[in-house]
């Protein structure tokens, strides 16, 4: 498999009073090139941290700490500032977890991407406002609409103007941070069969960060499962969410709606993860595990268990007999 983008032992710390929070601490996968890889957990695993780190916009407080992010055989933690925003736009690309974010509330959406497509692209106006069109019609909106203002667009017209704002340059990789959280279910669909289309029809890559399964089961190729700022499981999206190795993979599963068990019970992970300011040690998932062992105490490694599927799980070859006592409420009532 060709990796488009290669993240090895990735930290990411913000700087508090009460000392570093390590909101990403040694996270490892690859995205391979014209692939959608969906990274997954719940709030406050450092997903969208981790997303932010590789395009070199995250807040004061934070800084990467220390591993690497190979992309096009460029290393992005090592990579000058400088260098680093000659890839924005042109080969990097982001879309932010609110639509709104990513578009100026003052500015009319021709004016918003003619400065991408002139002052970063270097396309005359003339150019600039076919290529604007274009866009927006990859996208599913008139071109009419360029002439309106944000807060005349629904929420997934916004959703859409912000994607056809991401890829005016062509990029090679698309970063987005919960591109369908604030949309009813409708839309998410709408928008998540957009980004699968432009994702066949370019050839490109994307990175789609979400706290739910359903939409990675949908949209995804590849699957990245986070917990408490770590990878624990990674994999095609079929054979993890399928047959999941890892005790929390099995524990998302529960609390995604099953069509063949209508009526069945969403079993929840009861508790919630620990600090990141000062991490358990071992398996950090241990406390909240009903499989949790003495071993557990001991940091499991992110290893390849079966061909192209990697967990960090001690009881990863017992999985077959975990999983049907996972899908069991008793099981994790404790």
């Amino acid at each position: 498999m060709d990796a488009l983008l290669d993240v090895r032992d990735l930290a990411v710390h913000y700087r508090t009073a009460a000392g570093p929070v390590r909101a990403v601490d040694g996270a490892s996968f690859t995205v391979p090139a014209a692939g959608i890889v969906g990274l997954v957990g719940e709030s406050g695993c450092g997903k969208s941290t981790l997303g932010r780190a590789l395009m070199g916009v995250l807040p004061r407080a934070a800084s990467i700490a220390a591993g690497s992010a190979v992309f096009e055989g460029r290393d992005l933690v090592t990579l000058a500032p400088a260098e680093r925003r000659k890839l924005l736009w042109r080969r990097l690309a982001f879309v932010p977890q609110t639509a709104m974010n990513a578009l100026d509330p003052v500015q009319r959406l021709s004016a918003q991407m003619q400065e991408v497509l002139v002052e970063r692209g270097g396309l005359s106006r003339a150019a600039a406002g076919t290529r604007a069109a274009a866009l927006f019609a990859m996208v599913g909106l008139e071109a009419g609409r360029l002439r309106d203002w944000p807060h005349q667009f629904s929420g997934g017209m916004r959703q859409r103007a912000s994607i056809a704002l991401a890829l005016a340059l062509n990029p090679a990789l698309l970063i987005a941070d919960e591109p369908v959280t604030a949309l009813d279910v409708i839309v998410q669909r709408q928008i998540l069969d957009v980004m699968r289309d432009l994702q066949a029809r370019l050839g490109l890559a994307m990175i789609l960060v979400t706290h739910d399964v359903a939409v990675v089961a949908y949209a995804c190729d590849r699957v990245v499962v986070m917990y408490a700022g770590r990878v624990v499981e990674s994999g095609p999206v079929r054979a993890v969410l399928e047959a999941p190795l890892h005790p929390y993979t099995m524990g998302l599963m529960n609390a995604f709606p099953d069509l063949e068990r209508a009526g069945g019970e969403l079993v929840p992970i009861e508790g919630a993860p620990p600090s990141l300011l000062n991490p358990p040690g071992g398996c950090r998932f241990a406390a909240r595990c009903p499989f949790a062992e003495a071993r557990c105490a001991q940091d499991p490694a992110l290893v390849e268990h079966a061909p192209d599927h990697q967990v960090a799980c001690w009881r990863a070859p017992e999985a077959p007999a975990l999983r049907p006592l996972a899908s069991e409420a008793a099981t994790w009532a404790r």
